[in-house]
């Protein structure tokens, strides 16, 4: 009874946070309820790479980040100011989770040229784990050395100069897009998708933009308020086609990944090769 009554309010603080009703409280008790979970899950000897989806609703519900698109956009007092600190706080700790996966590559020898270590993780994952799905079989039969060392060195570069790139905000946003890259890449060759991270790196698209857009469009600053049940409903229905599409295996018969990684993520990349194309398109017409 415990486990069921953490879970049933773990859903009803993220139907909070979906539809903007009460957003600091109920991303707070978002991040309390999956702590809570996850220190159960973990006790059991298995710690897997999921705090960051603690992390994010804990420290969003600093930002105001339920002020606009939400059921409370509609009260009565005025808005509370945006508060931009809670997104450098969690691209630190994106850097540094990315740190802690980086240098321990250096001194395991990654840069080594000899050592070809994405291989040897990739032979370890299909041979011994028994990943062999997507793209996993071309790669363990590829033998061009210097393409995995490079790969080797790129892997650590961008893990380790995350926590660098956290001193610029376009370096910041450039990280991330890197990041959906890599994920992908990963996801299609060592069937590993890191999908708990994805809605961290999701605050730092640019949202204002977004908004400014999505504004020509509204007929009075009132109607945003009700797009909140909108997008909700919206992406509740996505995600319950993309589950049943998953469940019934009606598209692809995957074991690892699942259809939702390859959804998810898939779009993650379109969105970052989209807003690359944009930013390339304004940078070309800057020059002429």
């Amino acid at each position: 009874w415990f486990f069921y009554t953490v879970h049933v309010l773990l859903i009803a603080s993220w139907l909070g946070i979906l539809v903007g009703y009460k957003s600091r409280v109920s991303s707070l008790m978002a991040g309390v309820f999956m702590l809570i979970l996850l220190g159960f899950i973990f006790s059991i000897g298995k710690v897997n790479h999921q705090m960051l989806l603690v992390l994010l609703p804990v420290i969003m519900a600093f930002s105001n980040w339920g002020d606009a698109y939400s059921i409370d956009a509609r009260r009565a007092e005025p808005p509370s100011q945006a508060e931009g600190w809670p997104l450098v706080l969690l691209a630190l700790f994106i850097g540094f989770m990315m740190f802690t996966a980086g240098f321990p590559k250096i001194l395991g020898g990654w840069l080594n040229g000899d050592t070809l270590a994405t291989k040897g993780h990739l032979l370890n994952q299909y041979f011994v784990r028994g990943r062999t799905e997507l793209l996993s079989g071309y790669m363990v039969e590829m033998n061009i050395p210097w393409v995995w060392s490079l790969l080797d060195w790129a892997t650590v570069i961008f893990e380790t100069g995350f926590l660098i790139a956290v001193m610029r905000a376009g370096w910041t946003r450039l990280f991330v897009c890197f990041a959906v890259l890599f994920h992908f890449s990963t996801m299609l060759t060592l069937n590993i998708a890191f999908l708990v991270n994805f809605p961290a790196y999701a605050a730092f698209l640019p949202w204002g933009k977004i908004h400014s857009y999505i504004s020509l469009y509204l007929p009075s600053e009132s109607d945003s308020n009700h797009l909140a049940v909108i997008y909700s409903m919206v992406l509740t229905g996505i995600f319950i086609i993309i589950k049943i599409i998953d469940k019934n295996d009606l598209i692809l018969q995957l074991s690892e990944p699942s259809f939702d990684d390859l959804a998810i993520i898939g779009t993650a990349l379109v969105i970052v090769i989209a807003l690359g194309f944009r930013k390339a398109r304004s940078l070309f017409i800057s020059v002429l």
